[in-house]
């Protein structure tokens, strides 16, 4: 054989196995295209049948050109207003808000993005959504004064709300509220590893919001853990699912978690409430489950020496400095320290929140 067939044959069998690569190639390619389609239809059609089955369109108001959900049950004056935290909404008030419509009328509402309110593409500030949130209630026929309740963040927005609206707001819970100041008060260890936290987080969002849209994580039922855990009746808990699964869910949480982060890292004026009733519910701060937690962000160190149980202590005494100031900005304010209970008292300890509601409301009701 010539050295010019030996060199034919080798072009030959290199030809035939870039052809091979290229076929894999394009069927892979195919394949993916297929799996992105069909997810995306899946997620779409999913999405779709859950608005036709769960959406409460009764309770749809219209809000500056979006469409936003409020709930709003029973009977009486002052009425109460529940704000959920960051990345929250009315369903997490489901363990507080019936009870509380046994003695006067309560609302709570989606925020845009949650729950059943259509999207918006801006981060809302406290001072914006206190402005959507007034013309919700008006636009919804609902009727001042209010006595606002609000968790984590939303203990911001409604102390917002108190601001801009004061001849309306009577009365005020706070459920474990944030502090405008809390990063800036923190200790610079536990500030250096919210930064992780935050970054971690964020990235995380952003990889559910293509997982999302591929129908991922519906067909996998990656939140039915998370949900299962708060034993709801089964019809909450399949309404729940269906907020939490539809298309734009984790673009809401992005776009908050981002407002958030924006927020805190700029001190910030705490406005008095003057004499107006108010109790600040706070979580049992255990230095060990906030060092076991805050453990989570620093995996390359061990033992975490920038989490020191001093620091943490730190740490702990700090959030209550801030809770006792809270509380303090009404001369008729007070604290109460909720036991066996983490952040989320009103899963927790819902009827710790109901009863704080109630006596604030028997205040304002004078």
């Amino acid at each position: 054989m010539s050295n010019t067939d030996v060199a034919v044959g080798k072009k030959s069998k290199g030809a035939g196995c870039l052809r091979w690569l290229g076929r894999a190639v394009l069927g892979f390619v195919v394949l993916l295209v297929v799996l992105v389609v069909s997810g995306a239809i899946y997620q779409a059609i999913a999405s779709t049948r859950d608005v036709k089955t769960y959406k409460p369109v009764d309770q749809m108001v219209a809000v500056n050109g979006i469409q936003m959900r409020l709930d709003c049950r029973g009977s009486g004056s002052p009425t109460v207003v529940l704000e959920a935290g960051a990345q929250s909404w009315s369903t997490h008030w489901a363990l507080v808000q019936d009870d509380v419509a046994k003695f006067t009328r309560v609302c709570s509402y989606d925020r845009p993005g949650y729950g059943w309110s259509d999207p918006v593409d801006e981060q809302l500030f406290p001072q914006q959504m206190a402005k959507m949130l007034h013309t919700l209630l008006e636009n919804g026929g609902e009727k001042p004064p209010y006595l606002m309740v609000g968790h984590s963040f939303g203990g911001v927005f409604v102390r917002a709300f108190a601001a801009d609206y004061p001849d309306e707001v009577v009365g005020m819970v706070l459920v474990d509220s944030s502090h405008e100041n809390q990063l800036q008060q923190a200790p610079l260890e536990i500030e250096e590893i919210s930064k992780l936290q935050v970054e971690a987080g964020l990235t995380n969002l952003r990889i559910n919001q293509i997982a999302e849209r591929l129908g991922l994580i519906r067909a996998f039922k990656l939140l039915d853990p998370a949900v299962t855990s708060l034993h709801l009746a089964e019809n909450d808990e399949k309404a729940l699912l269906a907020e939490m699964y539809r298309t734009g869910y984790w673009a809401a949480m992005a776009r908050e978690a981002e407002l958030t982060t924006a927020y805190f890292r700029q001190p910030g004026k705490l406005n008095s409430l003057g004499d107006m009733p108010l109790i600040a519910l706070s979580a049992e701060q255990n230095v060990q489950v906030i060092y076991d937690d805050l453990a989570i962000y620093a995996p390359y160190t061990d033992p975490p020496s920038q989490l020191s149980m001093e620091v943490v202590q730190q740490f702990a005494d700090s959030m209550s400095e801030l809770q006792d100031e809270l509380a303090a900005l009404s001369t008729r304010g007070k604290r109460i320290v909720v036991e066996d209970s983490g952040h989320f008292i009103q899963w927790d300890r819902p009827e710790v929140v109901i009863d704080a509601i109630r006596e604030v409301y028997e205040q304002a009701a004078r």
